[in-house]
């Protein structure tokens, strides 16, 4: 009898303290596929330039090669071999695979611009507009506490597993979060940590966020090394 007691009362902590953890991670939206996006780099890709990147008046920023043409025309953001940034600007039909760019002001965005405001490493995450609307603030306890590239270089914000949805991508369906990670090698740290293509769990409205996107972003300027600023 004192034992079966005991259980109870155990089994009613325990039940209580899921709750509690529950409420104070927010509202739960369900369990997303997980990717990653990041800046690709023309010095990264050897071959012949032969492909014009657009703006959006037909005038040709650049040219480089095809397969950089394509991976910038994935990930949305590029860095030449002169440091210009490159940004995906709109569709349009002169380009070889169907977007224009536009140039970035790298005081106003070093690492690009999502669909509407700049980029943010590790904090900015795309998502299908029907799902998630842009702004809104994100927890993904997956994310909580642990560590991420770069930290060595400072960047210690992390690590509350709070993002914001600043993007969306033509890509995107249903319930899948695109995180921007900055570099493809930082995106590869990730990958083994936590694995492409695997389910992380989202909550909105968290107690553990500020409800302020601005809040998250890190006033340091240790990603920018990697553009060479």
């Amino acid at each position: 009898m004192f034992r079966g007691v005991i259980l109870l009362l155990l089994l009613s902590l325990a039940a209580g303290k899921v709750c509690a953890q529950e409420k104070e991670h927010g509202q739960p939206m369900g369990s997303f596929r997980l990717t990653y996006y990041w800046i690709v780099f023309e010095a990264d890709f050897s071959g012949r330039p032969e492909v014009p990147l657009y703006d959006m008046k037909g005038r040709a920023l650049a040219v480089v090669t095809t397969e950089f043409a394509r991976r910038v025309s994935m990930e949305g953001t590029g860095v030449l071999r002169d440091g210009r940034v490159l940004n995906l600007h709109q569709e349009c039909r002169i380009a070889k695979f169907g977007w224009c760019f536009m140039e970035v002001d790298r005081k106003k965005a070093p690492f690009g611009y999502g669909s509407t405001s700049p980029l943010h490493p590790f904090r900015t995450v795309a998502a299908p507009d029907e799902v998630i609307p842009r702004g809104t603030v994100v927890y993904i306890p997956e994310y909580d506490g642990m560590p991420l590239p770069g930290s060595e270089g400072g960047f210690s914000f992390h690590g509350d597993g709070c993002f914001v949805v600043e993007d969306t991508g033509w890509s995107l369906q249903g319930k899948h979060l695109d995180i921007f990670a900055l570099s493809e090698e930082y995106y590869r740290t990730l990958h083994k940590r936590v694995g492409e293509q695997e389910k992380v769990h989202i909550y909105r409205d968290s107690e553990l966020c500020p409800a302020s996107a601005v809040a998250l972003y890190d006033p340091s300027n240790w990603a920018r090394e990697l553009l060479g600023q």
